[in-house]
């Protein structure tokens, strides 16, 4: 006899909504605990939908009621689509209060919005003084009267979101608490955001998901409210759960407090379904397996792990062209689906990418419509196999010639086979499961496919994995440890109390699993780490009621506000801003990144371009080795300024005699500090600051301007200064180390001359606090009494070094860096763009000199992380394990240091590059870099190792300052073994000058 402990499924799509009934008891049986199911089109009516959904699923008389379901489970798509869409029905104005002291104000909130979410959602934006440092300190105290004027000024334009963002929250939420709570007393109703109960470190993009969670609210209580009264007025008073982006449920008050973590769980849900509706198969088991999904309009492809989740992107995520840092699943996307139109012009047949969508009953042949889709001639050339019995098949019998359908099944194949290609993370062949309405337009064989499978119920599979969602616990904190020993004590208090958290939400507690545990020192702050610990769990299906009850008093809530808004509530119109004439719309990706040619005027100046910076900004990363801090910030910061009106111009090394007086005054600068500070405490006037308190010391103006580094964020710090807003000087393409290094001695002034070379460095915190080192022992010296005051100053500062004469300009410097940067980013944009995503490290290598000056030396997903602190500096190291089991291990010291490799099943490690190689890693699903800070299990990667500028290995004392011995004692046993040839790049001035 079956149970009487069911659960129901249901996965809202903008086409159409699945349910399904399973019996947990029946899930190892033939028909994998299916009682029913049912697929209907999405209604504009969001509770008529889900009732409907429901009511077919007790059509037959089985003996089933509602008190015998422990659980309805919802996926839903409407949240996502309203920021995709750029809905501005569904979307609500948010004003933005950062708490930042100097700090941000050139990255300005909605610097990297889109133009027409911009337009909806920026209403009103305003820095205040507040916010921390690394250390927990203030930067400077709450200004609460400027927090309470802004909010008479919100309430006064009649906004009702509001997200507070301060720096370092995630340390130290006290900030955005009391400024929540002052906002409150002006606007009681008002939807108040703060960004530390959003997401993790990096300020840009915990901004940019606290103002779409911020806008998005209201509409999520409306149709989370449309969902409660649906399934309460069937009689189902039993927990509602919603699933959310990695495969777990939230509870409705979780939900409702940050809808953002729904925005991808469709796609998660069919690929946990399909795992599970092919549990059972052999070839299936224990493997990665490739998920294609293929619906009505698009098909969607990822990869699921042997864990049973989908694999995610990389730390950052994009939702409408907002990028945020939170992973979703990796997954691809491609119009191609049962709706897909098929046209032949001149012999040559195009499946796609548009579709009929919803409107397949009316305008598909086998439905007596006029239009050709894949569902009609896929439908005329196959059997009588019940799948394909689809429509009335005589009316495509006969229609379509052999020719036609060949060609048809030709491009279907091949469009499939690309996606896949795209997604596979080694040459393997891997299984393949087809889900989705319209999966039956595949072919059971595919290149690249080690099987396809197609799983009972596939049609279904997303309502299946929304009904098999887990539970999940997150928990993050500061800790100081009195000994580094502790540390395991710290993992296993808070394994406790993260576990006893999930089991309060009504998960089996012998099930309870870490999925994600992370442990960073926090860089200048003595034995301080920062903890971070994920797990999930199965749900006790018992007491799952019990617990839901007493966490989830908002039932009765929404459902109240819902029965106040009779007018028309359960519908969800739409009003995209795409219809707006006036709103820009600008896709990037339509851009043709190969046919751009930076502008080089007649006096040889690169004037720079958005393209430009972008390539740029992917550029410097690469060649940052892991360190630099990330480029992203300032980018969208000079973006701002190029948006202005500012002009950069950047000139070649050889020319800039033409700008000096005298032998030349050209400035180094750059940020002193860590990279994880970088990205939470964006840069204010540290640099200007610095420059003009140089200049007051030397009683002189510079000639022009380049950067310490190229590596990283540093990269764009002399474009920064060059500005006609900023210090108005020539930018020269060149810079003193051709990547990123850890400490300021590390440059070829240093490694070239036998006399001193930083006679006068400039140092600013932009906060007021800024000093001279007008003299100390040695170059060394000037770095560790920088290090020793950042210590105390929040671990990031501008710096600014003496003035190089053109002479030196020359011969102690790496020339044509931003060219070599520019080139890279070039060749991953035209890459992308072809979609080349398997030949991303060919092209990069192609870019800086061919495969004479690097190769790639390894690819697989990162195991291991491990970090510990000293003198300011992250040291660690991190683990890549290939399909094959070999073992990449890769230490850093801010930057990559080595790379040594272990074959599977041997002892025995092999260095195959050091310093002052690049080693450069790198996402495999977009070629851009993975900083040491973003180092993280799980994450698919490849690693490159480039030749370095020849004066590195100039002499033996180069050698000593750029090469592993200069990484301390651990590494002076270290033979460095070039891994190519050095290839001078070209310089885009000499290539594109009129």
């Amino acid at each position: 006899m079956s149970s009487k402990n069911l659960l129901i499924g249901i996965d809202v799509g903008g086409t159409n909504t699945d349910s399904v009934l399973l019996d947990p008891t029946q899930f190892e049986s033939e028909s994998r605990g299916v009682i029913a199911y049912h697929k209907s089109s999405t209604t504009a009516d969001v509770s008529d939908g889900i009732s409907n959904a429901i009511d077919r699923l007790f059509d037959e008389d089985k003996g089933y009621s509602p008190k015998d379901v422990l659980s309805v489970t919802i996926g839903t798509t409407h949240f996502i689509n309203a920021v995709v869409e750029q809905d501005k029905a569904r979307l609500e104005p948010v004003a933005v209060l950062r708490l930042c002291g100097p700090y941000s104000k050139g990255s300005y909130p909605f610097s990297d919005f889109p133009a027409g979410l911009t337009n909806i959602i920026k209403s009103y934006t305003a820095f205040v003084n507040g916010g921390h440092r690394v250390d927990g300190n203030e930067i400077q105290p709450l200004d609460e009267e400027a927090i309470l004027e802004h909010a008479r000024k919100i309430k006064a334009l009649g906004i009702k979101c509001i997200a507070i963002v301060g720096i370092f929250a995630i340390i130290d939420k006290s900030h955005e608490i009391r400024a929540a709570e002052l906002i409150k007393q002006v606007i009681p109703d008002g939807n108040v955001v703060m960004s530390h109960t959003v997401s993790g470190i990096g300020f840009l993009p915990r901004e940019n998901a606290s103002i779409l969670n911020a806008s998005i609210m209201s509409f999520a209580a409306k149709i989370i409210g449309s969902f409660i009264k649906s399934v309460r007025s069937r009689g189902f008073y039993c927990p509602i759960l919603l699933t959310q982006n990695d495969g777990t449920v939230l509870t409705v008050n979780e939900a409702l407090e940050t809808p953002i973590r729904t925005f991808s769980s469709g796609a998660t849900n069919s690929m946990r379904g399909a795992a599970f509706l092919c549990s059972q198969e052999e070839g299936v088991h224990g493997k990665s397996i490739m998920v294609v999904d293929i619906g009505g309009t698009t098909t969607d492809v990822g990869l699921l792990l042997p864990s049973g989740f989908p694999r995610q992107s990389s730390s950052h995520s994009e939702v409408g062209g907002v990028r945020m840092n939170f992973s979703m699943p990796h997954v691809e996307s491609i119009g191609l689906g049962g709706g897909s139109i098929v046209r032949e012009s001149n012999s040559v047949m195009t499946v796609g990418p548009d579709s009929v969508g919803s409107e397949i009953k009316s305008r598909a042949k086998v439905f007596g419509g006029d239009t050709v889709t894949s569902t009609d001639v896929t439908v005329a050339i196959t059997d009588g196999e019940t799948i394909f019995k689809v429509g009335d098949k005589t009316k495509v019998q006969g229609m379509f010639s052999e020719t036609y359908q060949e060609n048809f099944k030709s491009i279907v194949k091949l469009k499939l086979e690309r996606v896949i290609d795209r997604m596979r993370t080694s040459p393997e062949p891997v299984p393949v499961l087809l889900v989705g309405g319209g999966s039956f337009i595949s072919p059971m064989e595919l290149d690249g496919a080690s099987k396809v499978y197609r799983p009972p119920y596939y049609q279904v599979a997303n309502a299946i994995g929304a009904a098999m969602g887990k539970l999940s616990a997150y928990l993050h904190k500061i800790e100081f440890l009195g000994s580094i020993n502790e540390k395991d004590e710290v993992i296993s208090r808070m394994t406790k109390e993260v576990t006893a958290d999930i089991v309060s939400k009504g998960a089996l507690e012998s099930s309870v699993q870490i999925v994600d545990l992370a442990y960073d020192p926090v860089p200048y702050v003595d034995r301080t780490y920062t903890f971070v610990i994920k797990v999930v769990a199965d749900i006790d299906y018992e007491k799952i009621s019990m617990a839901i009850s007493k966490i989830e008093s908002v039932d009765s809530g929404v459902y109240a506000e819902e029965k106040k808004e009779e007018q028309k509530a359960e519908a969800v119109y739409k009003d995209s801003s795409f219809g707006d004439k006036e709103a820009s719309h600008a896709d990037a990706e339509i851009f043709d990144f190969q046919a751009y040619k930076p502008f080089v005027n007649e006096n040889r100046e690169w004037i720079i371009s958005e393209t430009d910076l972008e390539f740029i900004r992917i550029g410097t990363y690469i060649l940052g080795c892991g360190g630099g801090g990330t480029p992203y910030p300032i980018f969208l910061e000079m973006r701002n300024m190029l948006r202005n009106g500012a002009i950069v111009r950047v000139i070649d090394l050889h020319d800039a005699p033409k700008y000096a007086t005298g032998e030349g005054k050209f400035i180094t600068v750059g940020f002193a500090g860590s990279p994880t500070v970088a990205d939470e405490q964006l840069q204010g006037d540290e640099l200007t600051d610095a420059s003009e308190a140089l200049f007051d010391y030397i009683k002189t103006k510079a000639d022009g301007v380049f950067p310490l580094e190229i590596g990283g964020g540093n990269g764009f710090k002399g474009m920064y200064c060059g500005a006609s807003t900023k210090l108005n000087l020539p930018v020269i393409d060149a810079d003193l180390m051709g990547r990123a290094y850890p400490t300021h001695s590390q440059i070829l002034p240093c490694a070239l001359s036998d006399e001193m070379y930083l006679t006068e460095t400039s140092v600013s915190d932009g906060n007021g606090n800024k000093f001279l080192i007008t003299g100390a022992q040695s170059d060394i010296f000037v770095e560790k009494m920088m290090r020793a005051a950042l210590a105390e100053i929040g671990a990031h500062v501008g710096v600014v070094n003496v003035p190089m004469s053109s002479k030196h300009l020359v011969e102690m410097t790496v020339h044509n860096s931003l060219s070599t940067a520019w080139r890279i980013g070039r060749a991953i944009r035209i890459a992308r763009q072809k979609f080349e995503i398997n030949k991303l490290p060919e092209r990069i290598i192609e870019s800086v000199g061919g495969s004479i000056s690097g190769k790639q030396i390894f690819a697989g997903k990162i195991v291991g992380v491990e970090k510990k602190l000293f003198k300011g500096h992250v040291y660690g190291e991190v683990s890549i394990e290939n399909e094959n089991k070999d073992k990449m291990v890769i230490p850093f010291k801010n930057e990559n240091i080595l790379a040594k490799v272990q074959k599977h099943g041997s002892d025995d490690w092999e260095t195959v590059c050091s310093v002052p190689d690049l080693i450069s890693v790198s996402y495999a699903d977009s070629g851009e870099a993975v900083g040491t800070p973003e180092y993280r299990y799980g994450i698919m990667v490849f690693v490159l190792a480039l030749s370095p500028s020849d004066l590195w290995v100039k002499t033996e004392k180069a050698l000593a300052v750029g090469g592993p011995k200069s990484f301390g004692q651990a590494f002076e046993d270290v033979v460095y073994n070039p891994v190519g040839k050095y290839v001078p790049p070209v310089s885009v001035i000499n290539e594109f000058a009129k």
